[in-house]
């Protein structure tokens, strides 16, 4: 009997190749569905976490009968007093509210190690007050905690005497935090909106009402419930990714990105229109709202829903969205 053998053979060179261009041309094909995908998700993740801002802040008015301050006597910022109505109670309890001792909540030293300029993190305290990082306070699109060089410690806009009564902040600046505790401090991509700029400042600017929800001590005048132009078109929080900002060292602060805390109050919208997506130039506009999302920056607004704006809006409308009784009602968003 008489057997043909048969005789095996492997890829040639080029059906290797063709192979090899195929799967790349796949990948190409595939990458960008995929990074699609990655990023819807975490757009709704980032929007979850603003209605979970935005329902913590109808919870405390439930209670107290009043917004939080968008910062109080000490510059505390708004955040710091839902802590308890996000399932972070063990943090709130850690803060330490000391007005008649610290000026600042910053200057308290369980709140925030001293300023030395070191990367050396004096322990103890074990956990600062203003220390941790927490998903609720975190878009999953913007840079992780780590790429942060500092974070902003407060918004301080305005007149003595008018905005602010306790002589410690008015200085029209946005205060960071050298080190060590611009290494540790909480970081956070969302804050309170605080409308066009500081009550006194609106003086002049022609747009009467147009303080947000939160600015100093705006616990003692607002509440969703007082809000003339209405919670469902009024601004509440708002995406900030921050920027980079070129420290030179002082302070002990590399240049690089630059961020909010979770304890800081409020931003402004006047500073300028909502920025979103990659932006060139290491993120020059660090003053602003803005995200990482393409199509453009979310924002819980004082009924609870959280819808998007894009960086196209027209600024007037931008403005109107975030008072609360310039007595122009905004009901079709761009």
């Amino acid at each position: 009997m008489v057997c043909d053998s048969v005789k095996k053979r492997g890829f040639t060179l080029i059906e290797l190749l063709v192979v090899i261009a195929i799967i790349g041309l796949l990948m190409a094909l595939l990458l960008p569905a995929i990074q699609r995908v990655r990023e819807a998700s975490n757009r709704m993740r980032c929007g979850n976490n603003l209605r979970q801002l935005g329902i913590a802040a109808h919870n405390y008015e439930n209670d107290r009968q009043a917004l939080p301050p968008g910062t109080d006597e000490q510059g505390t910022g708004c955040l710091v007093f839902l802590l308890p109505y996000l399932d972070l109670e063990t943090q709130f309890r850690l803060f330490q509210f000391r007005p008649q001792t610290y000026a600042t909540w910053y200057l308290d030293p369980l709140n925030r190690p001293p300023s030395t300029g070191s990367t050396t993190v004096p322990r103890p305290p074990n956990l600062y007050g203003g220390e941790g990082n927490f998903e609720t306070f975190r878009c999953p699109s913007n840079p992780a905690p780590g790429q942060y060089v500092t974070v902003c410690l407060i918004v301080a806009y305005g007149q003595q005497g008018v905005d602010y009564t306790n002589g410690w902040a008015g200085q029209n600046a946005h205060v960071y935090s050298s080190y060590p505790g611009g290494l540790i401090l909480g970081r956070s991509n969302y804050t309170g909106v605080a409308g066009y700029y500081a009550p006194s400042q609106l003086q002049g600017l022609g747009c009467t009402g147009c303080e947000g929800f939160f600015y100093h001590r705006s616990d003692l005048r607002n509440s969703l419930a007082r809000c003339p132009d209405g919670t469902s078109n009024t601004l509440l929080f708002g995406e900030i990714t921050g920027g980079h900002i070129a420290w030179g060292g002082s302070g002990g602060i590399p240049n690089g990105l630059s961020g909010w805390g979770w304890a800081c109050g409020f931003n402004y919208t006047g500073f300028g229109a909502p920025e979103a997506g990659p932006r060139v130039n290491g993120y020059p506009n660090w003053y602003v709202f803005s995200s990482m999302h393409s199509g453009g920056v979310q924002f819980c607004f004082g009924d609870g829903s959280v819808r998007m704006l894009r960086p196209s809006i027209d600024f007037s409308t931008y403005v109107y969205l975030s008072g609360i009784a310039d007595g122009v009602v905004v009901t079709n968003i761009p």
